[in-house]
């Protein structure tokens, strides 16, 4: 069983599944998208060399029909459809479901649902979602803390989310295919603090001074590179500019990764709270 959920920027959803008032007749685009490979070639060089792969943008066309229970409830059914599927709101959240398990991507409908053949109560209609990022993630977010603190403790939530604590050293593990980008919360004190990747040998160091109720909050996602300070009354300063220069923005490998964090002041270090997010990213699902 298939099923398709797609959730606009106003926070409005529809579904497609074997049931209800939209069916899934068919949907493609979930497998792996086409690449592009980069290479250089120097004269007299037989053959090239290979410099990187580019994925090209995910098209997910889908063909499904409106069940309708009367001619009225058919033509409010398309308006549903035409105005939570509307292109000019931007990208929505696509959730794809399968037998084994579920993912979501950023996905906007190029042109709105098409509608075609009409019979009775039922309209044939097809929609192509096109992901800029072409990447599923997982449905939930993964959330480790460290903790300056022997063992560690398990937090229930009834949030979507996993939750862990672990010593100031911990292992993260990344279960999808590429590289997945995290977003760093390190709450003070801290006098420069610094998160380091010992599986890759990268870090990142803040040239700031953090206050017991700061938090600095840096995303290392492509695009949406960010460096700030969230204060108690809820503004955020932007620090982009105190990052040290010999700084990378990583992230996670596929498997397992060693991270760690800490100050230019070791007294900090027990006081301090550090909290990694990510979701897994996958070529298919």
């Amino acid at each position: 069983m298939q099923k398709i959920t797609f959730t606009n920027a106003r926070g409005e959803s529809i579904a497609f599944g074997n049931s209800g008032p939209f069916i899934l007749q068919a949907i493609d685009g979930t497998g792996n998208v086409s690449s592009e490979i980069k290479s250089t070639k120097s004269p007299y060089q037989d053959g090239s060399s290979f410099v990187d792969i580019q994925l090209t943008d995910r098209s997910i066309p889908m063909t499904g029909f409106i069940n309708a229970k009367s001619q009225q409830d058919l033509y409010q059914r398309r308006r549903d459809l035409a105005r939570i599927l509307n292109p000019k709101l931007g990208p929505g959240k696509l959730e794809y479901a399968n037998d084994l398990r579920s993912y979501v991507i950023d996905a906007i409908a190029e042109e709105g649902p098409v509608f075609g053949e009409r019979y009775v109560h039922a309209n044939m209609f097809t929609v192509n979602f096109l992901a800029n990022d072409p990447y599923w993630r997982d449905q939930i977010q993964t959330v480790k803390g460290l903790r300056y603190e022997a063992g560690g403790m398990t937090f229930p939530l009834r949030l979507p989310t996993r939750f862990a604590f672990a010593a100031y050293r911990g292992t993260f593990v990344n279960g999808g295919d590429v590289d997945a980008p995290v977003e760093i919360h390190y709450r003070g004190p801290a006098t420069n603090p610094i998160v380091e990747s010992e599986t890759t040998g990268e870090y990142i160091k803040v040239n700031v001074e953090l206050a017991v109720d700061q938090t600095l909050i840096i995303s290392t996602e492509f695009g949406n590179k960010r460096v700030e300070v969230l204060k108690p009354d809820g503004t955020r300063e932007n620090v982009f500019n105190w990052i040290d220069l010999g700084s990378t923005f990583f992230q996670l490998q596929p498997g397992q990764n060693i991270l760690k964090y800490g100050s230019d002041r070791d007294s900090d270090q027990q006081a301090a709270e550090v909290t990694i997010y990510w979701q897994n990213r996958y070529l298919g699902g």
